[in-house]
């Protein structure tokens, strides 16, 4: 049997595969190479967080996504364990062919807030930048919720549902917040290109694999990475929030209609950290989401709570506890047998006067 001759083609795919391993070490050395100790348990999820990273990454890279033909897809239930996604977020992504005329079609929905953000494809380091955005509820809206926004294309004036989708724009984010998914019913969309001009479909070609195989290593890297991106300098100063906009915070898809604070959290076995917090007047949603050190949210665990799944103090303001067990505290969130990770604060399209702040107590001491 003759020997296969090796192309530029396989040239190619080899050097993206090798990419991908070599990401792949980094990941592990992430978790293995950590300069804070492990506790078994954390070295059970650290690995379980290598399991996740890869399913979601690989889901991603093998699901159909055609930016001439596009569709919405909700964001695969792997993704929202990792990166600091918002378990009371839903996110519907599609690809888009920047500066071509676009329309989404839908229906509100229940949820808290609904909105539309535009970014650009994503720069080398596993980053996007955001180009557009606009709030569902800025919009006409129909008796029953129903919508039509167009993006692109000239701007059709007053009483038009209109956004802008520059040249660069790569990716679409329908965000959802929700306060009880049990009693909020979720929106639906559709998204469409305007005009005509749609190139034919193609198969894949040994040089697209190897772009998504790349694109593969690239978000391996930077979800590995990600506890690293954000303020090392912060996690030697941990227990206290740290401001952030939407234009400061570390993240791959950034969100304008948010205000965020970020802090590391440390506890020593036997500890709590009671999080004190002055909840800004007419805040629409707020949340507290506990996350371990690699960014990394737990769905069998009570490791987040927003404004409506808290029980205040007599002057409104709010405790909420980390601890590793239940201290009997209606607030409590749950670390997990962890020591050390990082808290997510976020407040919907409000600035708080006051950032939370944090005590360490050991645990009996927990005020009910």
């Amino acid at each position: 049997m003759p020997e296969q001759p090796v192309t530029d083609a396989d040239i190619r795919l080899a050097a993206a595969w090798d990419e991908v391993t070599a990401a792949l070490a980094a990941a592990r050395s992430a978790v293995l190479d950590d300069p804070d100790p492990r506790n078994e348990r954390e070295t059970a999820d650290g690995n379980r967080y290598l399991l996740w990273m890869m399913n979601a990454i690989t889901q991603n890279a093998v699901l159909p996504a055609d930016a001439d033909r596009p569709s919405f897809r909700p964001m695969i239930a792997a993704t929202h364990h990792l990166g600091a996604a918002g378990p009371d977020i839903d996110y519907d992504v599609a690809l888009v062919r920047g500066g071509r005329p676009h329309r989404i079609t839908g229906r509100r929905g229940d949820a808290t807030f609904v909105g539309v953000c535009v970014y650009d494809a994503g720069g080398a380091a596993g980053t996007t930048g955001l180009l557009s955005s606009v709030d569902l509820d800025d919009l006409e809206l129909g008796p029953d919720g129903t919508f039509t926004l167009d993006l692109g294309g000239e701007d059709p004036g007053p009483g038009h549902n209109w956004i802008p989708l520059p040249a660069d724009a790569g990716r679409l984010i329908v965000r959802q917040y929700f306060h009880d998914r049990t009693t909020q019913a979720g929106g639906a969309w559709t998204i469409e290109r305007r005009d005509g001009d749609v190139p034919p479909e193609t198969l894949p070609t040994p040089a697209s694999v190897a772009a998504h195989v790349h694109n593969l290593a690239v978000q391996v890297r930077w979800n590995a990475g990600l506890n690293q991106l954000w303020g090392t300098e912060y996690r030697a100063t941990p227990n206290r929030f740290v401001r952030q906009s939407a234009a400061e915070i570390v993240a791959a898809i950034p969100n304008p209609d948010v205000v965020y604070a970020m802090g590391w959290w440390r506890i020593a076995d036997g500890e709590a950290l009671v999080v004190h917090h002055e909840p800004p007047p007419g805040c629409r949603w707020w949340g507290l989401q506990v996350l371990d050190r690699w960014f990394q949210c737990y769905p069998d665990r009570l490791a987040h709570r927003n404004d409506r799944q808290v029980t205040a103090n007599p002057d409104g303001s709010v405790d909420l506890v980390l601890a590793a067990t239940d201290p009997g505290h209606p607030n409590w969130l749950d670390t997990g047998g962890h020591t050390l990770g990082v808290m997510f604060f976020r407040w919907l399209q409000t600035e708080p006067a006051n950032l939370p702040t944090c005590t360490v107590v050991p645990i009996g001491e927990v005020t009910r």
